[in-house]
């Protein structure tokens, strides 16, 4: 299964290249992860994205979607990742979001799947820094997409769950093995009030309601597309220190997943800031997806490893899936999960089973060329 997959990928890139019928518009790429103030011009990032959509039983039909790098255009100067609110308005930017094209590849005859188009939102862009909420519908690309991803939710080294209600920002050195730690932004996650002029529908945050900042942009972003789906992204580039910790046993697995689902899917947000509070944040997100960076090793320098992070991963997979079609036959609801695979084929036999994935992930986003994946303050995609 393992070469069948690395043969999709083969076909699909080729098709990238030898074919002009898929052109896909990347934004300019978010600020740099050091959260420093001027930021010259960043590198666009290309990306895959593969749906397996039957059991390994039956061969399956492969989709993946084929984003060619662009240059980017130049980022203007940003305040600290992680500053008090911005009340100047900022410069008009252009979303950053990769909007894919649908490959099908069938060893035999098989209905075409749906396209899937996923677009990312930077946690920073409650502060103007890179594009916002609001500039993903303004320019209309909102209405093109199925799938926005919210980078990034962070994972609290003190114990095996999610971390949230803390605004405290990434150390500035890239090559800090701390980087991350205890880092996040609640601030702009949820307790920064948008003004009419910032907000998506020119209606402010009231003062005193439980949910503002970029998820109450998402509410109201999906209110206006009934059809677009947001998850939380756990993890990226500078925090994926501690999935090997939180995947380890069956224990920690439940631990860490009941709590990302706690915060992100059931909203039981922290109280902080006037803000929060037990479902302030129930159906901003759909699904969750896992975004570690890389299991087995080669990720962000003092990253933890394990020589079970394959395996591991998995079973984290599979308690996510439990977990989230449990609340699902309760609410009602499909809640969707997916993952983020390198490019490398090496990393991708080192940290990920693909036949074990079949039936867990709804679909997987791929790296395609071969860069880190989204660091925290700096989309490269």
């Amino acid at each position: 299964m393992g070469a069948i997959m690395r043969g999709a990928f083969a076909v699909v890139v080729l098709s990238a290249v030898l074919s002009s019928l898929f052109v896909v518009w990347y934004g300019p790429a978010r600020a740099t992860e050091t959260g420093a103030t001027t930021v010259g011009q960043t590198q666009a990032r290309s990306r895959v994205v593969v749906r397996r959509a039957a059991a390994p039983a039956q061969p399956a039909p492969v989709r993946a979607a084929v984003a060619p790098a662009q240059a980017a255009a130049p980022v203007q100067a940003v305040a600290p990742a992680h500053a008090a609110p911005v009340h100047a308005a900022a410069p008009a930017a252009v979303p950053e979001v990769t909007v894919t094209v649908t490959v099908t590849v069938t060893p035999s005859p098989s209905p075409s799947p749906g396209r899937i188009r996923v677009g990312y939102v930077s946690q920073r862009g409650a502060y103007g820094a890179t594009s916002t909420v609001r500039d993903l519908d303004t320019s209309g690309l909102a209405g093109r997409l199925t799938h926005v991803l919210y980078a990034f939710a962070n994972i609290d080294p003190e114990s095996p769950a999610c971390l949230s209600g803390i605004t405290r920002p990434p150390a500035p050195d890239p090559n800090d093995p701390d980087q991350g730690d205890g880092a996040g932004d609640a601030w702009a996650d949820y307790q920064r009030g948008f003004t009419a002029a910032e907000s998506l529908d020119g209606v402010a945050d009231p003062p005193d309601a439980p949910l503002a900042g970029n998820f109450n942009q998402l509410k109201k972003l999906k209110a206006r597309h009934p059809g677009l789906k947001a998850l939380i992204s756990i993890g990226g580039w500078t925090y994926s220190k501690y999935f090997s910790d939180v995947a380890r046993t069956a224990a920690t697995r439940q631990r860490f997943v009941k709590s990302c689902l706690d915060t992100y899917i059931r909203g039981d947000l922290p109280g902080a800031e006037g803000r929060g509070g037990p479902g302030s944040a129930a159906g901003v997100f759909d699904g969750i997806d896992v975004d570690w960076e890389w299991p087995g090793g080669e990720g962000h320098l003092g990253n933890h490893t394990g020589a079970d992070d394959r395996r591991n991963l998995t079973a984290l997979l599979t308690e996510f899936r439990a977990q989230l079609d449990a609340l699902g036959a309760a609410t009602g609801r499909h809640y969707l999960l997916t993952v983020y695979l390198p490019a490398d084929a090496d990393r991708i036999d080192a940290g990920f089973d693909l036949e074990k994935l079949v039936g867990l992930v709804d679909f997987v986003n791929a790296q395609r060329d071969g860069r880190h994946a989204v660091r925290e303050g700096a989309i490269l995609r």
